[in-house]
């Protein structure tokens, strides 16, 4: 039944960090507003914290493998996202802050390379073994 699952959403998550990271590459400024009005609008944190929880509780239904290195890695990204999640939930403000602190806002050229680079080794290991 699932076969290639591990694969498959390997490739997801793969594209999306592809798509995030030139996104980031091309308009900085658009993430930097974006991290502004995650920390300044109740709103679109909440409903921020709502779609990555269960996004990655969704992810984590469906997989929580732990056989080889890919699938470690697929699993570790549905707990991050469904962390990020509770994170918006709980204290968005703060939770920004701390990503911006971290070097998200400061250092976006790194963190759009680290992006890029995991999501084509994501997208180029999914394929791989499918």
């Amino acid at each position: 039944m699932n076969d290639g699952l591990t694969e498959h959403l390997a490739i997801a998550i793969g594209g999306y960090a592809l798509a995030a990271a030139i996104g980031w590459w091309r308009a900085p400024e658009r993430f930097s507003r974006m991290f502004d009005g995650l920390r300044d609008s109740s709103t679109a944190a909440f409903m921020t914290g709502l779609v990555c929880y269960f996004l990655g509780a969704f992810l984590l239904v469906l997989h929580h493998r732990m056989n080889d290195w890919l699938a470690v890695v697929v699993t570790l990204f549905a707990v991050g996202a469904a962390v990020e999640g509770l994170g918006f939930l709980i204290g968005s403000g703060a939770f920004v802050a701390l990503a911006q602190r971290i070097g998200f806002a400061g250092s976006w050229r790194v963190w759009a390379a680290v992006y890029a680079v995991f999501g084509v080794a994501m997208i180029g290991a999914g394929l791989a073994r499918l």
